[in-house]
């Protein structure tokens, strides 16, 4: 990392925890005008110390990435056992058997995509799974069931 001094260390820290806060803020915080503040920001950016802001989706959840997936079986007669090994997954909240060419519908909640992307390998890699159909993440629930049961 470049040369940096301390208050190019605390705006990055602040930013860091909450890349929307203020420069405002920033400044009362490190002593800095928001102008100056901004400036800063800027040159790191321009020297590649901050290469982009970006967000992390909901921590109020331990599982925050919920997604819909369709697992088809090789054969028929496996759906069973797919069934059954998938209700015990504590990434799969909700298992549906479905009619038709249809296959095993997952409601899976994990906390990162990288767990998410484990979790459709280990599908992909069975025997008794010709394929995984669809992948569906969930970008905002619009209307869900309360623990109360009431919508």
């Amino acid at each position: 990392m470049k040369n940096l001094d301390d208050k190019d260390k605390r705006i990055l820290e602040m930013l860091i925890e909450d890349s929307r806060r203020p420069y405002r803020e920033i400044g009362d915080v490190v002593g800095l005008s928001e102008s100056t503040v901004r400036k800063r920001v800027i040159k790191l950016q321009e020297e590649n110390v901050i290469e982009k802001f970006t967000i992390k989706v909901c921590r109020e959840e331990e599982s925050c990435i919920m997604a819909f997936v369709t697992v088809m079986p090789t054969e028929e007669i496996q759906i069973k056992d797919l069934l059954r090994e998938a209700q015990i997954l504590p990434q799969c909240e909700e298992v549906y058997f479905l009619a038709g060419q249809c296959g095993v519908l997952l409601k899976v909640r994990v906390p990162e995509i990288t767990e998410l992307d484990a979790l459709l390998e280990n599908f992909r890699g069975r025997s008794d799974v010709k394929s995984v159909e669809r992948v569906c993440v969930v970008l905002k629930p619009i209307k869900q069931k309360q623990d109360n049961g009431i919508y």
